[in-house]
């Protein structure tokens, strides 16, 4: 226990699956400290209107938890298939601006080993953000 332990009052967090999902998403959208319009609208799009008990409890664990302690507590909140849908969102806010920053990709890769899941999952996942996202051709 460290000297100031006791100021920074009770820690304990427990996360609904919905909670880890914006939990998740929040940390990937503020990683590179820019949160732009697109990654913002991922999030919206998962929490609508942002006025919600799972949306209060996200950013509350955000502001109170290491990053270190955001990646296994939104991992623990959730099972296999929800951690499927939470990967699949964190790479499209990652991907979202068209640029995978290294402070991204990190992270990523963070979110991938805690959710375990599959590299060639993520490829499949990867390729298809990738066509959603290509506005060049337009």
């Amino acid at each position: 226990m460290g000297l100031f332990d006791k100021l920074g009052g009770n820690k304990k967090i427990s996360l609904t699956p919905q909670a880890g999902l914006l939990l998740s998403a929040i940390t990937m959208a503020a990683i590179d400290g820019d949160a732009d319009d697109d990654e913002l609208a991922v999030i919206r799009r998962l929490d609508g209107s942002g006025r919600t008990d799972a949306w209060d409890s996200a950013v509350k664990a955000w502001k109170m938890k290491s990053l270190e302690e955001c990646i296994p507590l939104a991992a623990g909140s959730m099972n296999s298939e929800q951690r499927l849908v939470a990967i699949t969102n964190l790479i499209d806010i990652a991907m979202a601006d068209g640029v995978l920053a290294g402070a991204e990709q990190q992270l990523l890769e963070a979110y991938v080993e805690a959710f375990e899941v599959g590299e060639e999952v993520i490829e499949q996942i990867v390729d298809v953000i990738s066509i959603k996202n290509n506005k060049s051709i337009f």
